[in-house]
């Protein structure tokens, strides 16, 4: 063989190495490329998962938190209606006629006069004339208060508290779960 057709020859086969080497790595480049293609579409299918999963719980978090905002606003409101509900009573009592305020206190100073005896009477400066005071009872002075009476006895050691205002309110107290009930109901 002359020398020309070695060296011909051995560029041959190393022209078919090298082409043979070029489809190995571009075989191995495009597995490689698929492989990593497989890899980032699972790793978006799980980001995607995570990030509706993440969503999902900011929905339930804003819906907890809205509703937690109306319970709120509703028990405000709804306190809101039983201070006034309250107040209207009140204020009722204040305007019940003199002759019907005279009726209650009569009884307020019997009940008044069978626990304590002999006591001081007081009363807002508006109802002090509507007292009939009997013997052993004195008047001891205005307290101010929307209506009803305070006695207390002579040494001044118990008191009897019938003011309107604490009226309501040891009636309003017994009965709130009533009153809510009918207002709420």
């Amino acid at each position: 063989m002359s020398l020309n057709k070695v060296v011909e020859d051995i560029l041959r086969r190393g022209e078919e190495r090298k082409r043979e080497m070029v489809r190995l790595g571009e075989k191995e480049r495009d597995e490689q490329i698929s492989q990593a293609d497989v890899k980032i579409l699972e790793g978006r299918k799980r980001e995607e998962k995570r990030l509706e999963t993440l969503i999902a719980q900011m929905e339930q978090q804003e819906i907890s938190s809205a509703e937690l905002e109306s319970k709120k606003a509703l028990l405000a409101a709804q306190k809101q209606v039983m201070e006034e509900l309250k107040e209207c009573i009140l204020h009722e009592l204040e305007d019940y006629p003199s002759e019907r305020r005279k009726k209650l206190y009569a009884k307020l100073v019997s009940r008044a006069k069978m626990e304590l005896g002999e006591c001081y009477v007081y009363t807002n400066a508006r109802d002090k004339a509507l007292i009939q005071l009997p013997t052993g009872m004195s008047y001891g002075g205005t307290v101010d208060c929307r209506g009803g009476l305070v006695f207390e006895s002579n040494n001044r050691s118990y008191r009897l508290d019938y003011r309107f205002e604490t009226m309501l309110e040891d009636v309003w107290n017994k009965n709130i779960r009533e009153i809510y009930g009918k207002l709420f109901g």
